[in-house]
């Protein structure tokens, strides 16, 4: 084993040294790095800020019971307590920013009520940015989402306009669940859902099936904004998002902008917005983006990698570049003279 491993040493030496040089120098700077505001931070601080105080008028009814009569779907725990976090407010912020939305811009919105956290984040944003929101929301709710029928979805969105901290709200609600007609729930739950609609004075939308519920929900969007919205943010994984497919088709979490051939041919309520070259949000696995952001629900608010991003000071940057420009042309140089894998000069 010795005599293997000094045999491998005197042919790799110099390879062995380069990367052990590598991996301190990385070590030596990391240390210094610092976090800077990150873009947007003005209108993320903002969203944040409306996120906090929308959640103290809702207060801990924003995690609802695991199961009543309008529970739609299953939901973790976990994920619905992680969505409470108000960075998430400054991350759909930073995407509607970069999809390059302007003041007085018609966004459509399509809700429900499994992630009423994510609801009010993605409307505070929307405030944050003054842009003018075409709400449309299903009313059931998965397991410990807004699953109280006393106070629902619907009803959280009218205490929010009560205490004027925005003054808009959904054009109309749907029964959600399966085919966006209460599918899946007993005729108590779907009793339920029709009263908390009434009571909230708003129209129902009763789709024959999920096309039907698509073509409604754009006979509201065009109807408020005279055409189709500039783009559409999603919350949550309500049937008429994906369509008669359902999830088979991969419209990814974040935004999506573009053409992606991957994503034609479905019935979903985002594939008029993809096929018009129109930026579409949509926010489900809570966890994958938490990770994505650093957002634990030990992160201090304001503090995830939505809100500032690491940096090396100027001298240092400069100095690593130099250093892998000149390990580049090492490398560059041996693989041409083979000089690491000659013995050590003696």
């Amino acid at each position: 084993m010795v005599s293997v491993f000094s045999a491998s040493w005197r042919r790799y030496h110099w390879l062995i040294l380069l990367t052990a040089a590598q991996f301190f120098i990385l070590w030596l700077i990391l240390p210094m790095r610092h976090y800077q505001p990150a873009m947007h931070f003005v209108q993320k601080e903002a969203a944040i800020a409306k996120t906090l105080a929308a959640q103290k008028i809702i207060g801990n009814r924003i995690i609802g019971p695991e199961y009543t009569w309008i529970t739609t779907t299953l939901g973790a725990l976990e994920a619905k307590r992680l969505s409470t976090h108000p960075d998430f407010a400054a991350v759909i912020t930073g995407w509607l920013a970069d999809a390059g939305f302007k003041p007085g811009d018609a966004v459509a919105v399509n809700m429900s009520g499994s992630f009423p956290a994510l609801n009010i984040a993605a409307l505070a944003a929307i405030d944050s940015l003054r842009l003018r929101p075409v709400i449309v929301s299903s009313a059931g709710a998965s397991t410990w989402g807004a699953t109280d029928p006393e106070f629902t979805w619907l009803d959280m969105e009218s205490a929010l306009v009560a205490a004027d901290l925005w003054t808009w709200r959904s054009q109309a609600a749907s029964l959600g669940g399966v085919g966006d007609r209460g599918g899946g729930l007993t005729a108590e739950g779907i009793t339920q859902l029709r009263i908390a609609i009434q009571r909230n004075h708003l129209p129902e939308i009763s789709p024959l099936n999920i096309p039907d519920a698509v073509r409604q929900r754009l006979a509201i969007y065009t109807a408020e904004t005279g055409t189709l919205p500039g783009g559409l943010v999603n919350v949550g994984g309500n049937h008429v998002i994906f369509g008669e497919k359902g999830r088979i088709l991969p419209l990814h979490q974040g935004l999506t902008t573009g053409y992606h051939p991957e994503l034609w041919g479905g019935s979903g309520l985002f594939m008029p917005f993809v096929s018009a070259n129109r930026p579409v949000i949509h926010l489900i696995n809570i966890r994958e983006l938490a990770a994505q952001y650093d957002i634990t629900m030990a992160t201090p608010t304001g503090k995830s990698r939505a809100m500032l991003q690491p940096s090396l000071p100027l001298f240092l940057r400069i100095l690593l570049f130099s250093w892998l420009g000149a390990l580049a042309c090492l490398l560059s140089f041996g693989s041409r003279h083979r000089w690491w894998s000659r013995g050590p000069i003696i």
